[in-house]
């Protein structure tokens, strides 16, 4: 069928419109923790990615792809990141071209005007990760499948087209190699040459049935090099799985795929009420309607009934956007978009007008809320730090700037030097850990204690704390044996600055403060005295409590040049890090409780007053602090110490 040149005018600007939104701003944010680990994997031999693709849980054919990628573009953001972006381009072509072939040349434009918008297929399309070729192989897989069952209608050969057959065969092997989700892909496409077959059997359903197992058994040939490794990796590696109430777990892959992971699920209401008007209006329209279904339903299941659905998982869904454009793009062309059409409508009965007027007006309103909800999920793409990738880039500058000779960094997650180490290239010493998978804590603590001895300040990039190191063996040594002095957060990456201690901490000053009717402090201990700005001062704390505790309580510990006006230094916190709360302590326990104030670089010389007080965590309030039944307002004075 010979196309408009207006029609192939506005598919050309699909395609250009998914390729602006895919390329915009490609290197603007840092790579992140994953992207770290294709950054390096692409950087090494065949052989060395394959071997590393047989310990992790990603099978190697999207590095193997990188790899070569990354010899013609290079590895910057923004060229490496560049393969996601272009195969990102495909996918909305492969969308328009399934939804012409399930159902019209208007519905695959407006398919692939919805791809081309989708905010899910275009966060992954800038991420220098497998999803993105996973979506396409999705696609161009289903595509492939579809064009060789009909081929194998009468008066096609019962056996199809051999060479749809031989590229169904490679893109699907490709997909399987690319990531283990592509298996929900044929699951679904199993599902739907049963239901082809046996619509279409017309005399030859079981020759037409031999040939598809057939097509089958010699995908699963070219995977099974792989096929152990897959089963062994997929059934021993830790992954996080949450159950969900089904009407949340409903409301959450609709997010997903119709608006992806940058717009919360409070505020995604308006666009997907808008998607469901779009849904309605295509299961009116004629098409093979059942395909995009299955396909849809069959990682959407699964990926729920596996407890994936997650933010670490639920980037397998990305298989099943193209089949959620298809059917929504059917009910974008479910209006009449000739003027012909038009004319026609403007001659028919009162009735019809005003019913024409009414379904119109619901047309319109659906296709603008669900164009208000993509805009909106969009802009918090490019724009919202709250939903920018971890910045690895930031810490790097960030610790180039307050470097001090001596300084270490550790970092606490599998990988993770991978990226860090791409933007740090020199000052402080990196220890990548843990050392083993899973942590062995005897050997973490006396690595630490040995890391600790060396240097007088630890920076800890923590990130993937649940799998890492789930009993937090690191953290809390460091709380007990060192002197937390910042938290910072970087996209998902907390920062913490820790001080290490020359000698154990121990109680140099008794006291017999009481901070409201029940806590009080032992004693104190405080090093150094005489500081230089940059410093970072040493507090430990002795706390114990008289009955269990109902509230829970955060300490700070104030700097003060005047104690009239505000701190010239602080360090806020709950005790022991965060990790021994107070409604954790046990009546007549010491709590030692270790803090690190750190001194502005350009802090003036002179005499400083140190401040201790505790307020509640929620509302802010401060206890009040009585010494020898005496009150001295909401806070405590510890000692003096002076800046030189």
């Amino acid at each position: 069928m010979r196309r408009h040149p207006r029609f192939t005018s506005l598919l050309l600007l699909c395609l250009c419109l998914g390729a602006w939104l895919r390329f915009y701003r490609l290197g603007y944010q840092s790579y992140w923790n994953d992207e770290g680990n294709s950054l390096r994997l692409a950087a090494r031999s065949a052989g060395d990615i394959t071997r590393a693709a047989a310990a992790d849980i990603h099978p190697p054919g999207y590095y193997l792809a990188l790899k070569a990628w990354r010899v013609l573009a290079g590895e910057s953001e923004a060229a490496l990141r560049g393969f996601s972006a272009l195969a990102g381009v495909i996918t909305v072509a492969l969308i328009y071209r399934l939804g012409r072939l399930y159902f019209s040349p208007a519905a695959g434009l407006g398919a692939a005007l919805l791809g081309a918008l989708n905010p899910f297929l275009v966060y992954y399309a800038q991420e220098a990760r497998m999803y993105a070729l996973l979506a396409a192989l999705s696609a161009a897989s289903f595509l492939l499948f579809s064009l060789w069952l009909r081929s194998t209608r009468p008066p096609g050969p019962p056996r199809g087209g051999a060479r749809l057959a031989g590229a169904y065969l490679v893109t699907t092997a490709a997909g399987l190699y690319t990531h283990y989700a592509f298996g929900f892909v044929v699951l679904a496409q199993n599902l739907a040459a049963l239901g082809g077959l046996a619509a279409h059997a017309r005399g030859r359903a079981g020759t037409r049935l031999a040939a598809w197992l057939g097509l089958q058994a010699a995908t699963l040939l070219l995977f099974l090099p792989w096929l152990p490794i897959a089963l062994r990796q997929i059934s021993s590696w830790p992954a996080e799985r949450a159950a969900q109430p089904v009407w949340t777990a409903l409301a959450e892959l609709a997010r997903y795929l119709v608006l992806g992971r940058t717009l919360p699920l409070d505020a995604a209401g308006l666009g997907l009420l808008g998607a469901g008007g779009l849904l309605l209006f295509s299961l009116q329209q004629r098409g093979q309607t059942i395909t995009p279904i299955i396909w849809l339903l069959v990682p959407a299941a699964l990926t729920v009934g596996l407890g994936l659905l997650t933010e670490a998982f639920a980037k397998f869904l990305l298989v099943a956007v193209p089949p959620a454009c298809l059917l929504l793009g059917q009910g974008l062309a479910a209006m009449p978009w000739r003027a012909g059409g038009l004319n026609k409508l403007a001659q028919a009965s009162l009735a019809r007008r005003l019913g024409a007027g009414v379904r119109l007006a619901l047309w319109a309103a659906a296709a603008g809320a669900l164009a208000s909800g993509t805009a909106m999920s969009l802009s918090n793409l490019y724009f919202n730090p709250a939903f920018f990738r971890d910045d690895y880039r930031g810490i790097a500058r960030y610790l180039s700037e307050v470097y001090r000779p001596g300084d270490a960094v550790i970092t606490l997650a599998p990988n993770q030097v991978e990226v860090f180490s791409y933007y740090h290239r020199e000052g402080a010493t990196v220890y990548p850990l843990p050392e083993t998978r899973p942590l062995d804590p005897a050997g973490t603590v006396a690595r630490l204690a040995e890391i600790a001895a060396r240097h007088p300040r630890l920076f800890v990039l923590f990130w993937g704390d649940a799998q890492a190191d789930p009993e937090r063996v690191v953290e809390r040594w460091l709380n007990e044996h060192t002197f937390k002095a910042s938290d910072a957060w970087f996209g998902q990456v907390r920062l913490a600055m820790y001080a290490a201690p020359a000698s154990a901490p121990q109680p140099e000053t008794r006291l017999q403060a009481r901070f409201g009717d029940v806590i009080r402090l032992e004693g104190y201990a405080l090093k150094p005295e005489r500081l230089a700005p940059g410093d970072i001062l040493q507090v430990t704390l002795f706390w114990t409590t008289d009955e269990p505790l109902e509230a829970r309580y955060k300490v700070f510990v104030h700097v003060y040049a005047d104690e009239a006006q505000p701190p010239a230094a602080q360090q806020d916190g709950e005790p022991g890090g965060g990790l021994v709360v107070t409604t954790g302590w046990a009546p007549g326990a010491i709590v030692a409780d270790n803090h690190g104030v750190p001194l502005p670089a350009n802090l003036p010389p002179g005499n400083y007053a140190v401040m201790v007080g505790l307020y509640e965590l929620f509302t802010g309030s401060r206890l009040p602090v009585t010494v020898d039944n005496a009150g001295v307002g909401d806070r405590l004075r510890l000692a003096s110490i002076t800046v030189e």
